[in-house]
């Protein structure tokens, strides 16, 4: 079996960088299996996993050019089990308006 590779751009918080160092590509990749294995949207508002004791907040969004781009920052372990998906949050912002 041949394995091919998903490039995605990353782009973390200062406080993720320097709390994971070298191991900020692999909670990355984890981040991305875990916005896949929802089967829901690429495009997540928020969604938090845990990696080696650290809560980590993320979003992913569809970029111009097609790219997959992760943003990744510090979580709250509170909202652990909460998963807001981009279109759910853009028809929140809708109703608010009206």
């Amino acid at each position: 079996m041949d394995h091919g590779y998903l490039p995605f751009v990353l782009i973390p918080s200062h406080d993720v960088r320097a709390l994971l160092g070298p191991d900020l590509r692999k909670a990355a990749s984890l981040a991305l299996k875990a916005i896949l294995r929802h089967k829901k949207s690429l495009e997540v508002a928020h969604q938090q996993i845990t990696y080696r004791k650290h809560c980590l907040a993320f979003s992913s969004r569809i970029g111009t050019q097609g790219d997959i781009i992760l943003e990744l920052g510090l979580g709250d372990p509170r909202l652990g089990h909460r998963l807001i998906l981009e279109n759910e949050l853009r028809e929140a912002q809708r109703r608010l308006r009206r």
